[in-house]
């Protein structure tokens, strides 16, 4: 699905979580593919997810809810923390 989305140079993608089902390894690789995409071609890549390891590598955070815009910031007015196991 990826492919096909980013195989005709779009300059704007949108990403329905992008890394949801996907293992550790796989959600990174994804994630440098879609941060790739926006540092090296200048693709205005927007994503909706649960993924809090994509906020990290977001210009812009927006909250939704019911429909409606909560709350818009900056990433990096953010404390954005991600965990491990063990």
């Amino acid at each position: 699905a990826i492919a096909r989305a980013i195989v005709n140079k779009p300059s704007i993608l949108l990403a329905d979580e992008p890394t949801a089902n996907l293992d550790l390894h796989t959600g990174e690789q994804i994630i440098d593919l879609l941060r790739g995409l926006c540092t090296k071609h200048g693709v205005t890549v927007i994503t909706a997810t649960h993924d809090h390891a994509m906020l990290s590598v977001s210009n812009r955070v927006v909250w939704i809810a019911d429909g409606k815009i909560e709350r818009v910031a900056k990433s990096s007015e953010l404390r954005i923390k991600t965990g491990s196991l063990g």
